[in-house]
């Protein structure tokens, strides 16, 4: 059945809008079922989604239920750490990822896959294909598709010269498959060259087809204009050809994640229940079920006349043109119909099979009730882009920042990066404990809650926790009393600072976390606090409790009692190393939203 794809041009004007990630480094790899995710630090992180055979993305959200496979293990072996390069292979619809000596190769057509490849051997492909031409599985050397023209680099000669010599019966065809351009853009460059699109290739003169080149190349340098036109068609620059409702983006990336989302809510009625949206699934493929079996001979002769080696690819191809088909990949497609598209590689009775399951569950989600208000919902996370967004953070009761570091590179960049004069430097008095900065302007005081709520927070995440202590005393000093520089005969341990001068102490500092939930009808946020909030809130302390118990507990309480799914890696940040025990849970579906309190 047709589904939605991207084409080889939006994937060229893609990769442009994607350069800002050459160069970034390779930090983890998780992956999904038949998805791949790569987190790539160019500034600040991002990760890559890799749909095989549909689509590539980007997000700042985690990706959630990860699952580790042989693949993953391989990826993260030959490209974490490693400086990478995303470009796109010609004018196929496929794009690599360059790291030193190894590439990964994304095939967005058919069914697609994803190989990593040294030396031109496929060290591991996610899914071993065959195709007519050429073999993709373990071991075997990479052949890409057999080789076509590459449009965007093409002289204009060249063109010309394809252009009028194509066998294709009209012109729009000739740009859509012989120069990978795919329909829409093949029609938009017709109209805009003020060319019949249905005439011959072959009636061209060469000043024609030099115009049309002309009229091409200006496209393909145009700036981006990202639009879903009628819900239907993804365009990456303005389409002037087709009328219509249209829906414009920011970016390329925008336009993409909301195509395939759209796809993805109404396949199998699964993220969202719209039964209209069913129906017309169901009418679809029963639609393709019942040409199937009205036309199950001809199909039958078409798939055995292109699989026949006894004779040559374009006396195939011909003769399959006459029965009313053409080949592209793995698919014949008839002419007067484009959307009837037949896999070849597959028994026509497991299609059939396959698409009478499709329908069966689709009928199945009528069947079944939709979601009731109180069942938990998946949300986006709630990403605050600001400069303390990496490390942990929270806002005093009288709206004072507070940032603390992760680890040790995170406390040395807190302090010789962030640290003003006016600041005041948070450590507990204990090995193994975060810096903590309380950032005052000048002229500020911070008051005794402050240092408190401060000091309460830095000795949680200190070793103080693991060690079930209850409570810690922490210090204050001012920036200019820290540094990198001990006395004469004395050294520092990595990570460590010498502390010059008197130190303020807050005695026993309290230590306990307040995990809190905020949210609205499309995100939530996780936020710590050393203090009670107003809304949805779990509190913690050092306890007896293993972290995964901890972890499931939590997470349960704010699925049924709030119904909101949260992920369960933004809730582990959150918690401090070591045991724990949960004191109290406050957390009902009728709780403070995002926008009517400060995250």
């Amino acid at each position: 059945m047709p589904t939605r794809s991207i084409s080889s041009f939006d994937l060229y004007k893609f990769t442009k809008e994607l350069s800002f990630l050459n160069n970034g480094f390779v930090r983890n790899v998780k992956s999904r079922k038949n998805e791949i995710y790569i987190l790539i630090f160019s500034g600040q992180e991002y990760w890559l989604k890799i749909v095989p055979g549909k689509y590539i993305s980007v997000s700042k959200e985690k990706p959630d239920e990860t699952i580790e496979f042989p693949f993953t293990s391989k990826l993260k072996n030959e490209f974490l750490g490693k400086k990478i390069n995303i470009s796109l292979h010609k004018s196929d619809r496929i794009i690599e990822i360059s790291a030193r000596d190894a590439k990964l190769i994304i095939e967005l057509f058919s069914n697609g896959n994803v190989s990593i490849v040294k030396d031109g051997i496929i060290e591991l492909s996610l899914f071993t294909r065959s195709y007519g031409t050429r073999t993709v599985a373990s071991g075997k050397p990479f052949q890409y598709p057999p080789e076509s023209l590459d449009v965007f680099n093409i002289e204009v000669k060249d063109f010309s010269k394809s252009l009028i010599e194509s066998k294709r019966e009209n012109l729009v065809k000739a740009l859509a498959v012989d120069f990978s351009l795919g329909g829409l853009y093949a029609e938009e460059i017709c109209y805009r060259a003020g060319f019949d699109k249905n005439m011959s290739p072959r009636n061209l003169e060469k000043t024609d087809a030099n115009k049309i080149y002309t009229i091409a190349k200006a496209m393909f340098n145009e700036s981006a204009k990202p639009s879903i036109i009628e819900n239907r068609f993804l365009a990456v620059v303005e389409i002037r050809d087709l009328s219509g409702e249209r829906k414009n983006f920011k970016t390329i990336n925008d336009a993409i994640n909301s195509y395939f989302e759209e796809e993805e809510k109404s396949e199998g009625g699964q993220r969202t229940f719209n039964p209209a949206n069913i129906e017309n699934k169901i009418a679809e493929y029963s639609k393709f079920v019942n040409y199937i079996t009205e036309n199950y001979d001809s199909i039958k002769d078409a798939i055995r006349t292109i699989r026949n080696s006894d004779e040559s690819l374009e006396s195939r191809k011909s003769k399959l043109g006459s029965l009313g088909w053409e080949v592209r990949d793995k698919f014949i497609y008839r002419t007067d119909n484009p959307e009837i598209q037949i896999d070849m590689t597959k028994p026509i009775n497991d299609t059939l099979a396959d698409n009478y399951q499709k329908i069966k569950r689709l009928k199945a989600a009528l069947i079944k009730k939709p979601e009731s208000k109180t069942q938990a919902k998946r949300l986006k996370f709630h990403f605050e882009d600001v400069w303390y967004s990496k490390f942990r953070y929270f806002f005093t009761s009288s709206n004072k920042l507070v940032v603390i570091g992760r680890d040790n590179s995170q406390n040395t960049v807190l302090v010789a990066k962030h640290a003003e004069p006016s600041d005041l430097i948070i450590h507990a008095d204990v090995f193994g404990s975060p810096f903590g900065l309380l950032k005052l302007a000048r002229g500020v005081t911070a008051t005794e809650g402050d240092l408190r709520e401060a000091a309460e927070m830095v000795g949680s995440y200190s070793s103080a926790w693991k060690a079930g202590a209850g409570s810690i005393d922490v210090y204050s000093v001012k920036p200019k009393q820290v540094n990198k520089t001990p006395p004469s005969g004395e050294s520092l341990k990595k990570g460590a600072f010498y502390i010059e001068g008197e130190r303020d102490y807050i005695k026993d500092a309290d230590l306990k976390v307040y995990i809190r939930l905020t949210y609205d009808e499309s995100e939530y946020n996780l936020v710590a606090l050393p203090y009670r909030p107003e809304g949805n809130f779990i509190l913690i302390r050092p306890g007896n409790n293993k972290r995964e118990d901890v972890l499931a507990k939590i997470t349960k309480a704010f699925s049924q009692r709030a119904g909101i799914i949260i992920d369960k890696d933004r809730l582990d940040r959150l918690i401090p190393t070591g045991r724990s025990a949960i004191e109290k849970i406050s957390v009902s579906s009728e709780s403070a939203k995002i926008g009517e309190s400060k995250l």
